[in-house]
């Protein structure tokens, strides 16, 4: 049966990212909640809700959801989220999962005391191109040995703010491609209105994943950069502000140096060993829109798909800490380098 999904939040981010992508997973809105009850009242006639509700609590006592999930500030991710835990409800919250790193672990330790899970919405691990590249490296296909990732938005003075409440992204997103990494080495420079981070994630087997994190950009822009190996091939994987897709094998490409002479010499050029993949806009396409490029599709869907199955989503709710622990030791220490602590994740089955 298809769980009944109930929202609280229709603020601009919800309205856009989030509860259009209901409508493509397998699941019931039964609920839509916010202090505003005209934009509740909107946002169930535009996107199916079957009932409509500005007290939060009165409706999961009314509708008795299967799944809640919270969007707003960081602040209500917390406050009204280790309530709706303790009634044994999963939910999902937009990032920053809470405030501050002890209240995000607060909300897990609820969530496991009480047999559910809550899951954080980091899109970008979902995104088309990025779920791709990491089916890539998950089927062995591809071996990655070190990433690159570029990553700018709009203006933030403050350090700790810039990188929970955008480039914490970023960070998650190189934590699903590469994993968790043992130590981290951070560079950082603010003042007049702008942070620039660079940090560099440091593995077990000597591979490398460096993000480029600025906040002075005048558009929102990113690229990851992924070179390694595919056989016995040099390979590199490109994915350029999200909808572009190249991968480079090691090709018959160069200039021939031992020809019998000078006169001899011509370039060798091929294009087989690039392939590139971009979404074909010009022609109508349910599935080529930004709400799949970007992940938000997906990550609502292994929400519901979660709540359905009672298994715990991806990430868990340990995982789902592993990016803000980063920010926080970060935050703390923006020029040096720290070891991560061993990787708390679930005690017991729910």
């Amino acid at each position: 049966m298809s769980p009944r999904i109930a929202v609280i939040g229709c603020g601009t981010h919800a309205t856009n990212n989030i509860h259009p992508c209901l409508a493509y997973a397998d699941c019931v809105l039964d609920a839509v909640c916010d202090l505003d009850r005209g934009l509740a009242e909107r946002n169930a006639r535009l996107h199916g809700g079957a009932t409509v509700h500005t007290d939060w609590r009165a409706m999961l006592d009314e509708r008795r959801p299967d799944g809640v999930i919270i969007v707003g500030p960081a602040s209500i991710h917390y406050e009204i989220g280790r309530q709706v835990l303790a009634r044994g409800i999963p939910i999902y919250v937009e990032k920053p999962t809470a405030p501050t790193l002890a209240q995000a672990r607060e909300l897990v330790a609820i969530a496991r005391s009480h047999g559910t899970f809550l899951m954080t919405g980091y899109m970008k691990r979902f995104g088309a191109p990025y779920a791709h590249a990491r089916e890539l490296i998950r089927s062995r296909a591809f071996a990655p040995r070190m990433g690159w990732l570029k990553y700018g938005h709009w203006a933030s003075n403050e350090l700790s703010d810039m990188l929970l409440v955008m480039s914490v992204h970023a960070i998650d997103l190189a934590i699903a491609l590469f994993g968790r990494p043992l130590g981290v080495d951070a560079r950082s420079v603010t003042g007049r209105g702008r942070c620039s981070v660079a940090l560099t994630f440091r593995y077990a087997d000597d591979r490398l994943f460096q993000l480029t994190l600025d906040s002075a950009q005048p558009r929102i822009q990113e690229r990851l950069e992924l070179s390694g190996t595919m056989g016995d091939d040099n390979a590199l994987l490109v994915v350029d502000n999200v909808q572009h897709l190249e991968l480079h094998r090691q090709g018959d490409n160069g200039i021939d140096l031992l020809a019998p002479s000078l006169a001899d010499i011509a370039p060798r050029l091929t294009l087989g060993d690039i392939q590139i993949w971009r979404p074909d806009y010009a022609i109508p396409n349910m599935g080529q829109t930004r709400h799949f490029f970007q992940g938000f599709v997906g990550a609502v869907r292994e929400f519901v798909d979660s709540v359905r199955d009672r298994r715990d989503p991806w990430p868990s709710p340990e995982e789902g800490l592993w990016a803000m622990e980063i920010v926080d030791a970060v935050a703390r220490t923006p020029n040096g380098s720290f070891e991560l602590p061993a990787a708390v994740m679930r005690a017991a089955a729910s």
